[in-house]
């Protein structure tokens, strides 16, 4: 018999569909965004999807579905109790939230509550263990699926994969394995076996991983080592947060507001340079690195232009 499943998400995540096609879901709750844009971004954001038709809500899927849906702005609040419990499910799934579920909400089903995580934990606890990963240089991640106690991602461990991680593997490439495709099939693993999961103590943590946070606007520039770091692991860094973080000075002109693609890197010497900045010779783009340079490519696009000055201004 199938398990009564609510999930937990932010947005339509990559588990909503696996899990409502194969799988009894009673209930969709949207955890609120870490950060509430401005309302005219917001106008703007929605008015370009409708015309593009490319970005369907959650709540329009739950809707669709005919899938009760709840907005939650609090991991505690007493109105999502009441509605956690007049679902009557058997195991909420949660993946990508903005706040800590309290135990409240988390040991109401009978089975309790589950959680993916990308990351091989106990490493890289926190709401963004991607950038720190490639930041790091790991060369190894995975997926990890486990119970949600008090602690932030600290619930004993279900299932966890691994998978190599390529240089220079760029982060929707990374999520596709490690949340697309170890994720997800640990999620329908679990569901199927939802009476009777393993549970493992996690491991203690070590000293040099610290919490996965989130990176502010004002330290974007801060984090590459230009005088220390290798053109190869630069390279890593941008080419796995290049639809994010804005690590690089903008483009000019007409170019203005858009984002720098990441391309090959050639090591060398290039002494007449200075490490960090980016120059333009034959209408061709690269950054200097300690011992090579990484070449940039840029194409216009009306939307991130829009977007840009939105930011801006307000």
């Amino acid at each position: 018999m199938n398990p009564r499943v609510i999930i937990i998400t932010q947005g339509l995540s990559r588990i909503v569909e696996p899990i409502c096609n194969k799988h009894n879901v009673v209930g969709i709750i949207e955890s609120k965004s870490r950060q509430r844009p401005k309302v005219l971004f917001m106008l703007i954001r929605y008015l370009y999807q409708l015309v593009k038709h490319n970005k369907q809500s959650l709540s329009s899927f739950a809707k669709k579905r005919d899938i009760p849906y709840f907005y939650m702005k609090n991991g505690s609040d007493a109105a999502l109790e009441e509605w956690v419990r007049m679902q009557n499910s058997d195991i909420i799934v949660v993946h990508s939230m903005s706040q800590l579920l309290r135990e409240n909400i988390f040991s109401i089903p009978k089975y309790k509550t589950i959680n993916l995580h990308t990351s091989l934990l106990p490493n890289y606890r926190g709401p963004n263990p991607l950038f720190w990963i490639y930041f790091n240089m790991e060369k190894e991640s995975g997926a990890t699926l486990h119970y949600i106690d008090k602690g932030e991602d600290t619930g004993d461990i279900i299932y966890q994969e691994s998978f190599p991680i390529e240089l220079g593997i760029r982060s929707p490439e990374m999520m596709d394995i490690a949340l697309g495709n170890i994720g997800v099939s640990l999620i329908l693993k679990a569901l199927k076996n939802y009476k009777n999961l393993p549970r493992e103590k996690q491991k203690k943590l070590k000293i040099n991983h610290k919490r996965a946070r989130n990176i502010k606007a004002n330290e974007h520039k801060d984090f590459i080592d230009y005088k220390n770091w290798s053109v190869e692991r630069v390279w890593h860094f941008l080419r796995g947060t290049e639809s994010w973080l804005n690590a690089l000075d903008q483009p000019k002109g007409i170019f203005k507001g858009q984002r720098w693609t990441i391309l090959e890197y050639e090591k060398g010497s290039f002494e007449n340079f200075m490490v960090g900045k980016i120059y333009k010779s034959k209408n061709k783009y690269f950054l200097v690195c300690k011992n090579g340079i990484i070449h940039l490519n840029t194409t216009f696009s009306l939307r991130n232009l829009i977007f840009y000055y939105i930011h801006e201004k307000h």
